[in-house]
């Protein structure tokens, strides 16, 4: 299977993601994926999944993957899902374990929007809501760095010293959006999202691209078209927009003459769609 891959200052993403069909983005550095909508067995080895929402286009690759994970005896992965998907999604999991007569292992964790998770050090994500027509959350992934309090930074060295041996840090988070993914949802995820238009790298559905489903039809299926990017350019502060999930009613080459000349100024350096090599 062709996948595709981007890379943005050093941080690699790979996968792919077609409306429909599937869709998995994996970040190896970090070790998760965003969705697992595909079965690939060579990407059993990655440990988090942060799911979207339970579409089979998006989820259908994890009783595979927790079974393979659990016959090659890998440590427990963590699936991270909409809060309201936990309960069912765990039926799933336990029947499917019931039908091959083996016992799955995985630690499925059910998160409301807002909640911090910490991928590894210098790094956390947090779920936000986006606007699908069923259950669904985007991902905001967070690069942290360590930096000395203001009230710290006219002491010497020894006076900072003797702060940390009394227990006060004089350093502080700061915390910067480093990539945002969408999953599927109307384009109000970046509008009402605020760290998802300051991101970095945005992973960002697009459906639709013309006519052949207009405005009106992709937000009744709580998609995004790109009119509405075009039309809300300006709102994007992302260094990167790599617009994933594309109607199988396009081909590649089509859908890279409709974001050639569709894409407005302004955006025509930062944009790019997630589709294979020779596309």
């Amino acid at each position: 299977m062709l996948t595709a891959s981007f890379e943005y200052k050093g941080t690699k993403f790979e996968g792919i993601s077609e409306g429909g069909i599937r869709t998995s983005i994996i970040c190896p550095s970090l070790d998760f994926m965003f969705d697992f909508g595909f079965i690939n067995p060579d990407k059993i080895h990655i440990g988090k999944i942060l799911l979207s929402h339970a579409h089979l286009d998006h989820s259908c690759g994890i009783p595979y993957y927790v079974s393979q994970r659990s016959l090659r005896k890998l440590p427990i992965p963590k699936i991270y899902v909409p809060k309201a998907l936990e309960p069912k999604l765990s039926q799933i999991l336990k029947l499917y374990s019931e039908i091959e007569e083996f016992d799955y292992e995985c630690e499925l964790i059910g998160l409301e929007f807002g909640d911090r998770v910490e991928l590894k050090p210098g790094y956390f994500f947090k779920p936000l809501q986006s606007f699908h027509r069923v259950p669904s959350q985007g991902y905001t992934v967070y690069e942290t760095k360590r930096k000395l309090k203001k009230e710290f930074s006219t002491l010497s060295s020894e006076e900072i010293r003797k702060s940390k041996e009394k227990g006060i840090d004089p350093t502080e988070e700061i915390a910067s959006p480093l990539v945002s993914f969408s999953g599927d949802s109307k384009i109000e995820y970046v509008l009402e999202n605020e760290d998802v238009r300051k991101s970095k790298i945005l992973f960002m559905e697009c459906t639709y691209y013309c006519e052949k489903r207009d405005v009106s039809r992709a937000r009744e299926w709580g998609h995004t078209h790109f009119d509405e990017i075009a039309e809300h350019a300006s709102s994007f502060e992302n260094e990167a927009i790599v617009l994933i999930h594309p109607s199988k009613r396009y081909s590649y080459r089509e859908l890279n003459d409709l974001l050639r000349k569709k894409v407005p100024p302004i955006l025509k350096d930062r944009i790019s769609l997630f589709l294979p090599p020779k596309s």
